[in-house]
């Protein structure tokens, strides 16, 4: 039997290490527009724009765990770049309704439905992809090529024993979390009543995990701090569901081989410091996705490299 001080400990180790690109949106300064839309296959999607409306359109699928405004890091070089910047949050999380038997090649229907519904019916769109949002970006290159101008895979996270790669900080519990759905709901709606009550401590315990590029990006500004409780009640508005499902799906069996991605141009992007996904995850993306390029920055970590690099990033997706 496992207590719950096992699973507290657990869940707080998960949810705080991966929380350290989530901090990172407090970037947001001036304004995203919020959007929800229900598709036709009855599922509503919730999501924050970011960016230029009349540039080319590019998804941006968040962290796990994560919500829409994660994208808020980048909103600045989205607007330099010139490009109109969605982030979607999947479902359970945020206001996007939730889906108890959804897998993962259940998401590029529902982007195409987005596109669709958002006017880009006869146009193509690109794809970010963050941390636990690789295996999302990873099926739509497997199954909607044809609709993709790029797809950008940063400090991605591989499917589970992936030979040759070594385990991020994170791993252990999210393969515990994903087996113990029930532990996993406890831990989540314990992390967010001490978010309630004693949000400091959850600063405190993030931090630790950081490495020294990301934390000088996000501790240096004290809006990190509000925007890192507002992002993980985002993540949870619909409750923990979303939350455990979206972590039970990263460290299963994604449903499909990286290697049958084709027809698509795809960039990998990884950071060397990186302790949440290690580098060797860059470079099996790399190895197993024909023709991809990857770039490694030996200084950055886990959310620098997104921010360092993010105007090479959204220069591919102009076309």
């Amino acid at each position: 039997m496992i207590s719950r001080r096992t699973a507290l400990a657990t869940s707080v180790a998960f949810l705080t290490s991966a929380f350290s690109g989530k901090l990172a949106g407090a970037a947001v300064s001036g304004g995203y527009r919020r959007g929800r839309r229900r598709l036709p296959s009855g599922c509503v999607l919730s999501y924050c724009e970011f960016g230029e409306p009349s540039g080319p359109l590019v998804f941006y699928f968040h962290g796990t765990p994560g919500s829409c405004i994660e994208a808020g890091l980048i909103e600045e070089e989205a607007c330099q770049a010139g490009v109109r910047l969605i982030a979607i949050d999947r479902p359970g999380i945020g206001s996007s309704s939730y889906q108890a038997q959804r897998c993962i090649l259940d998401w590029p229907r529902n982007v195409v439905e987005l596109a669709d519904c958002l006017g880009y019916s006869d146009s193509s769109f690109g794809i970010l992809g963050l941390s636990g949002g690789a295996p999302y970006a990873s099926a739509c290159a497997l199954r909607i090529p044809d609709r993709l101008t790029h797809v950008a895979i940063v400090s991605g996270h591989t499917p589970p024993n992936s030979p040759g790669v070594c385990a991020g900080s994170a791993d252990n519990s999210i393969a515990f979390l994903g087996n113990h759905p029930r532990l996993g709901r406890f831990g989540v709606k314990l992390i967010s009543r001490r978010l309630d009550r004693r949000p400091d401590k959850v600063v405190e315990k993030v931090s630790k995990e950081w490495t020294a590029s990301d934390k000088k990006l996000i501790l240096c500004n004290p809006r990190y701090y509000n925007h890192m409780v507002a992002m993980l009640n985002e993540a949870t508005q619909c409750g923990p569901d979303g939350v455990v499902t979206d972590v039970r799906l990263l460290g299963s069996c994604w449903g499909f081989e990286l290697c049958a991605i084709q027809g698509v141009s795809v960039s990998i992007w990884q950071g060397g410091c990186d302790r949440i996904a290690h580098p060797t995850m860059g470079k099996y993306f790399n190895r197993q996705i024909v023709g991809s390029e990857l770039t490694i920055d030996p200084r950055a970590g886990h959310v620098t490299v997104l921010k360092w690099h993010a105007m090479e990033i959204l220069s591919k997706f102009h076309v």
